[in-house]
């Protein structure tokens, strides 16, 4: 295995630490510019370390194990705890437990383009990326806190984590302990850089025992010693993921002299050639959309002859119009289906709902898991040809349950 070496971004610098395999540093912690950077990576596994403040680390439950239905639901379970749209966040997800519980990470999807782009800029691609929080170590009872360059770091769980001023750990700590449900309080274990050490009397009124000891190297040397477990929480997931499985720095000078090549050679295609072509390709993608899209509408539909898409769903409007009704709207069916039964329902609460492209969205509260899967068999019955539905998540809140429940139109 190559040599990792653990990048974060230090205002318009870098700081980088070379390791082994085994999360030893083989050298110092590097300060520098891109071109430095650039230099020290050649040969290496580079592993991006995000800071805390720009990700949140929570934990959800979603009671489906298929991977496209996680996919879907991911952002919904979150949404509650977040306040921007779902639609400019990047989640990412560990290993899901026996009981549906999985660790999260969010991202903003323009903070991460930054680092990604700041580093394709360099020629590097990191091979992951880890929310430095949940490097720190950690083990069952025991919180660790890192102060170093005027910032906390404390780890609170095994996938919970945060970053923020030293001064504001007291009461963060404080708010964290009435949530904390695993028996008598956990002890803390802060490490500090610097020759003076912090106060801890305000922690200390916490009811936590508080060890506090000098960093022993540096916090970039700890974290690379929680790296080499291979339990850290991935960001780069989905179209995030990597491409290369070694993604080491692999400079191609020889792809701009391609891509010179190709647009010279499109060029001496003549426009008028070109624009030939391009009308061709156009028709062409046209009409398999035009038949894609039929397609999706009547799933059933035989063979197909070109051109005459519009009279085939002329007629299939037609049926549908004589089957359903001129005035059918799914939206009201859907909402028809739903209020008939959540008007029965005594145990779910409707919290709200949204509408969008065939699909309503149900956001339920509850006192129990099992009422989710309940309401779904109810909305079900007698009804399966009609409608399909999903739960889609449900999380459960000291206040009670929240989940989503999916209801749509079978095609």
């Amino acid at each position: 295995m190559a040599e990792q070496i653990l990048i974060r971004f230090s205002g318009d610098q870098f700081e980088w630490l070379a390791a082994n395999s085994k999360g030893q540093p083989q050298s110092g912690v590097g300060r520098g510019s891109g071109e430095e950077l650039a230099a020290v990576c050649k040969g290496r596994q580079a592993v991006l370390l995000v800071p805390g403040v720009d990700v949140l680390l929570t934990h959800v439950t979603i009671p489906t194990r298929n991977t496209a239905g996680i996919s879907r639901a991911l952002p919904y379970a979150v949404e509650e705890q977040l306040a921007e749209d779902i639609d400019h966040l990047h989640f990412a997800r560990g290993t899901q437990d026996s009981e549906g519980g999985m660790p999260v990470a969010v991202i903003r999807r323009q903070c991460l383009d930054h680092y990604l782009e700041r580093l394709a800029q360099l020629g590097i691609r990191p091979a992951s990326a880890c929310a430095a929080p949940l490097l720190l170590p950690w083990q069952e009872g025991l919180w660790t806190i890192l102060i170093e360059d005027k910032k906390a770091l404390l780890r609170y769980g095994p996938d919970q984590g945060l970053e923020l001023a030293p001064e504001s750990l007291p009461p963060i700590v404080s708010r964290l302990l009435k949530e904390y449900t695993d028996g008598e309080r956990p002890k803390l274990r802060l490490w500090y850089s610097g020759d003076v050490a912090p106060d801890i009397a305000a922690l200390e009124k916490t009811g936590c025992e508080v060890d506090i000891s000098p960093v022993p190297k540096t916090g970039m040397a700890m974290m690379a010693a929680t790296l080499s477990t291979g339990t850290a929480l991935d960001l780069l997931q989905s179209e995030y993921g990597r491409q290369d499985a070694a993604s080491l720095m692999t400079p191609k000078p020889w792809r701009a002299a391609i891509a010179l090549l190709v647009l010279t050679c499109l060029i001496q295609l003549g426009s008028t050639g070109y624009s030939y072509w391009q009308l061709v390709q156009e028709d062409r993608q046209l009409a398999e959309d035009i038949e894609a899209l039929y397609r999706d509408a009547f799933p059933d539909a035989g063979k197909m002859r070109r051109g005459s898409v519009r009279q085939q769903a002329d007629q299939k409007l037609a049926e549908l119009r004589q089957q359903y009704g001129r005035g059918s709207d799914t939206f009201l069916t859907l909402l028809y289906i739903s209020g008939e039964e959540l008007h029965k329902e005594k145990e779910l609460q409707l919290e709200g709902l949204n509408y969008k492209n065939g699909v309503l969205n149900l956001r339920l509260q509850g006192t129990d898991l099992s009422q989710f899967e309940v309401f779904k068999q109810k909305l079900l019955q007698g009804r399966e040809r009609e409608i399909k539905v999903e739960v889609l998540s449900a999380v459960s809140r000291r206040e009670g349950v929240d989940g989503r429940i999916m209801i749509q139109e079978r095609k």
